[in-house]
């Protein structure tokens, strides 16, 4: 955090100063972005995104190190922001409900009928580069973990909202969907089961979960 504030406070200084050039590694990041948006994650090239940023190779490689490093920073940078979205998506909303049920909670949980094929395209080629890509497998299992905990220390805070008979659902079933189901095949088959029924099944697992735990 201090990094990144450091990094905001830097660039704003440049502004005040008339002859002091834009704050170029923010200009490679957003640049980067946009040529990942453009060819994808194979067809970012780095001179490309050294010619969109008004910036040369080297600079691009005196703050990355190399093409690695850029994309390790990018994706991860996007990667995180996946799991932010989610995260304050949840906290929002139980934040403005007394009461909840279980049928409510899982309509914010991820589901594959309406999921977009982009999303799962995109987090299924990130977790692909991490495999050979150090840095950017460092950054994934970080968020990973972050947003593990955070999903146990949520639903701890929030079984008093549940009716009394669903409070003592097991948590390592939600914790299993969302972190090892990634429906993967979900674009491979033809016979593809519906937003309603996928949550119906996933509402009733939850529920069987608790019975079992009781």
């Amino acid at each position: 955090m201090a990094i990144y504030l450091w990094t905001l406070y830097h660039c704003y200084m440049t502004l005040l100063v008339p002859s002091a050039p834009a704050c170029s590694k923010t200009r490679i990041l957003a640049s980067a972005r946009a040529e990942l948006n453009a060819q994808g994650i194979l067809g970012l090239r780095v001179s490309e995104v050294a010619r969109r940023a008004d910036t040369s190779i080297t600079l691009i490689y005196r703050y990355f190190t190399d093409r690695d490093g850029l994309l390790a920073r990018v994706l991860g940078d996007m990667y995180d922001e996946f799991r932010i979205t989610f995260q304050n998506k949840v906290e929002h909303w139980l934040e403005i409900t007394e009461e909840i049920t279980i049928e409510q909670f899982v309509y914010l949980m991820p589901n594959p009928a309406e999921e977009t094929k982009h999303a799962r395209d995109f987090r299924l080629q990130v977790l692909a580069i991490a495999l050979e890509n150090t840095e950017l497998h460092k950054r994934i299992k970080h968020v990973t973990q972050e947003s593990h905990e955070w999903m146990k220390t949520t639903i701890e805070a929030s079984r008093h909202k549940l009716p009394e008979q669903d409070r003592n659902f097991d948590a390592r079933f939600l914790t299993l969907i969302m972190f090892n189901v990634m429906f993967v095949y979900f674009d491979l088959v033809d016979d593809k089961i519906s937003a309603d029924d996928y949550r119906a099944m996933l509402t009733n697992q939850i529920r069987n979960s608790a019975l079992v735990s009781s």
